[in-house]
C-alpha cells in the first residue's frame, strides 16, 4: 500500500500551522533531518533536509524499543510466551547462585514497563560483553519488580534474547512476516550484540516512511489494509501508562513525566503518546485527531521539539477539512522542496586550492579509515581499515574531492564548495559533504554519514609540509557521546614534484 498524498487543509490541518512549526524548530536551533505528517492515514506534509533523503535509513536509537514491544505482542498473541514468564525460568543457566527474591519475581512484563528492579544499568548496556545476559541477571535487583521505573536499554535487549529463546528467531527475522512485509516496509536491519542478539533497545535504522508505516500501524491498533494483524487489546495495554515515572530523572521535562507504557511514552497533551529515540527520533500518535507525526533529527533539546509540536502544530489540527489556503499551501510546498541543513557560505581560496590540487599527505601515526573518522553518533561498530594516504583534488569550482588510500581499499568523497552539500555513495551508504575556507590556511569540511544522527566538522590546517586535522561532532552538546576517536591527527606531505610545489606555497 502506498500512502495517498493530499493537501493539509483537505484533512483538517492548517498549512500555516505546519509553517509555524518549522519556524519554531528553527528558532530553537533544532537540526531536523526529516518529518512526515499523516492524518486519517494520508500524508499531508513531508520533507527531508539535504543531505538526508527519503531513501536513506536513519539510526533510530530507542525508537527501536517500540518495535521490540510489538514483537513481544505478536509472540504473546501466538502463545509463544507469556508476559508473566519469569526471567529465572527463561534463562536458568544464566541465573547467579542464590538469586535474590526480587530477581525471582522479575518477569517479561517488568522488562516491558522498565520496572525490572534494577537501580542502574549494566555497563555500556552489555555492548562489549559476550555474556551480557548473565551480567544483567547478576546485576542487583534492588527494588521489587513493578514498583520502580528505571530506563533500561539492556532490559529491552533482554526482551530480544527472550524472543530468540522462545521462538528460535532473532527480532527482525521474527518481525519480517508479521510486520515488516505486511506493512510494505523496506529491508530494515538491526545492530547485533556480541552474542548475536539484536539490539532491539537501540539498534534499528529505518527510513522516514518505514517509521510512518509502523507508527500508523500502532495508531490503527494493529490493523493494516483491513486485516487485524495484532490484536487491538495489545496496543490498548502497550500505549497505556503501566508505571509511574514522575520525578525519575530526565531533568523534569514534562513529556518524560507522564507515565511509561510498554516501550512507549505518554505525552502531556491528552490522548497523545509516542515512540522515542535519542537525539529526537519520534513517532507521535494523536489519537483524538487521528494523526501521526514522525521525525528524525539531531539535537539534545528533546523537549523543545515536542513543545514545538504542541504549541504550533497541534492547534492547527481540526476535526473537519479546512477551506483551501492557496498561498500558505504554496509557500509550504516550496519550502518542503528546498529544505537543507543550514548551508555553509562557500568561501574560496584560489591560490591555496591550486597549490593543493593533487597533493598527497601521509599520516604520522596510525589513523582510522575515512568512514570511521566521519563516524557519527549511532555508529556502534567501526568499519575498520587504516588510512595510508590523503589526497586533495581541486580540479574546478565544482570538482573538489577528498581521496583516501587505505589498507582495505580506496574511497573518494565529493565536497560541495559552493554553499551546498554534495552527495557520495560509499559501500552503499550515502554521505553528504560541504566545505569552505575559514582562514587563509584553514579548510573547514562538514562530513556526514546520513544513516547517523550527526557527523563531523573537520578543520584542516596547512603549514609548510604539515597538515593538522581536527575533528568535532556536529552536535556540540553531545560531548562524550560523540565518537571516542582522537580529535586531532597530523600528516606530512609525501615527497614528489607536486608536493614540493605545495610545500613552497605554504612556506610563504
Amino acid at each position: 500500500m502506498d500512502f495517498e498524498r493530499v493537501t493539509p487543509e483537505s484533512v483538517g490541518i492548517s498549512s500555516k500551522s505546519i509553517l509555524e512549526f518549522l519556524d519554531e524548530l528553527y528558532r530553537y536551533g533544532i537540526e531536523m533531518h526529516s518529518f512526515m505528517l499523516l492524518c486519517h492515514g494520508k500524508v499531508c506534509a513531508e520533507g527531508w533536509w539535504k543531505p538526508y533523503t527519503p531513501a536513506s535509513p536513519h539510526i533510530m536509537f530507542s525508537f527501536s524499543k517500540s518495535l521490540t514491544s510489538t514483537a513481544i505482542g505478536f509472540a504473546e498473541q501466538e502463545g509463544l510466551l507469556s508476559l508473566d514468564d519469569r526471567l529465572v525460568d527463561i534463562f536458568p543457566e544464566k541465573v547467579p547462585e542464590n538469586p535474590s527474591e526480587n530477581l525471582k519475581k522479575a518477569t517479561v512484563r517488568h522488562l516491558l514497563m522498565m520496572g525490572c528492579g534494577h537501580e542502574s544499568e549494566i555497563p555500556n548496556m552489555g555492548i562489549d560483553d559476550p555474556d551480557w545476559i548473565s551480567a544483567f541477571l547478576a546485576h542487583p535487583f534492588v527494588y521489587e519488580p513493578g514498583t520502580k521505573f528505571m530506563y533500561n536499554t539492556a532490559g529491552t535487549n533482554l526482551l530480544c534474547a527472550i524472543l530468540k529463546r522462545k521462538t528460535g528467531k532473532h527480532l527482525t527475522e521474527f518481525l519480517r512476516p508479521r510486520l515488516i512485509e505486511p506493512l510494505g516496509m523496506s529491508d530494515i536491519r538491526c545492530q547485533a550484540l556480541p552474542d548475536g542478539t539484536e539490539m532491539g533497545g537501540a539498534g534499528y535504522s529505518l527510513t522516514t516512511e518505514d517509521m510512518a508505516r509502523f507508527i500508523q500501524f500502532v495508531a490503527n491498533q494493529g490493523q493494516w489494509e483491513g486485516k487485524q494483524l495484532l490484536r487491538k487489546e495489545w496496543f490498548q495495554a502497550a500505549t497505556s501508562k503501566q508505571i509511574e515515572n514522575r520525578g525519575v530523572g530526565w531533568g523534569g521535562d514534562p513529556d518524560w513525566q507522564q507515565g511509561y507504557c510498554f516501550q512507549f511514552w505518554r505525552c502531556e497533551p491528552r490522548g497523545v503518546f509516542r515512540g522515542d529515540g535519542a537525539f529526537g527520533q519520534y513517532g507521535i500518535v494523536f489519537t483524538e485527531q487521528d494523526a501521526v507525526l514522525v521525525i528524525t533529527s539531531a539535537s539534545m533539546r528533546l523537549q523543545a521539539v515536542l513543545t514545538s509540536v504542541w504549541e504550533k502544530l497541534l492547534p492547527g489540527m481540526q476535526a473537519e477539512p479546512l477551506p483551501e489556503d492557496r498561498m500558505n499551501c504554496h509557500v509550504l510546498a516550496h519550502r518542503l522542496r528546498n529544505l537543507e541543513l543550514t548551508p555553509m557560505l562557500g568561501m574560496r581560496n584560489p591560490g591555496a586550492e591550486e597549490s593543493l590540487n593533487g597533493a598527497v599527505y601521509l599520516p604520522n601515526a596510525p589513523t582510522p579509515s575515512l568512514t570511521d573518522l566521519i563516524g557519527g553518533i549511532g555508529k556502534f561498530q567501526p568499519d575498520g581499515g587504516t588510512l595510508q594516504e590523503l589526497h586533495l583534488i581541486f580540479a574546478g569550482n565544482s570538482d573538489v574531492r577528498l581521496q583516501c588510500v587505505q589498507d582495505n581499499g580506496c574511497c573518494e568523497l565529493k565536497i560541495g564548495m559552493e554553499g551546498h552539500h554534495v552527495l557520495t555513495q560509499l559501500d552503499g551508504v550515502l554521505y553528504g559533504a560541504i566545505g569552505r575556507w575559514r582562514a587563509v590556511d584553514k579548510l573547514e569540511l562538514e562530513l556526514r554519514n546520513t544513516r547517523m544522527a550527526g557527523g563531523k566538522r573537520f578543520v584542516l590546517q596547512f603549514q609548510g609540509d604539515k597538515l593538522i586535522l581536527n575533528a568535532d561532532s556536529t552536535i556540540p552538546e553531545a560531548g562524550g557521546l560523540a565518537d571516542p576517536l582522537t580529535p586531532e591527527y597530523s600528516f606530512t606531505l609525501k615527497a614528489g614534484d607536486v608536493n614540493t610545489k605545495t610545500k613552497m606555497y605554504w612556506e610563504k
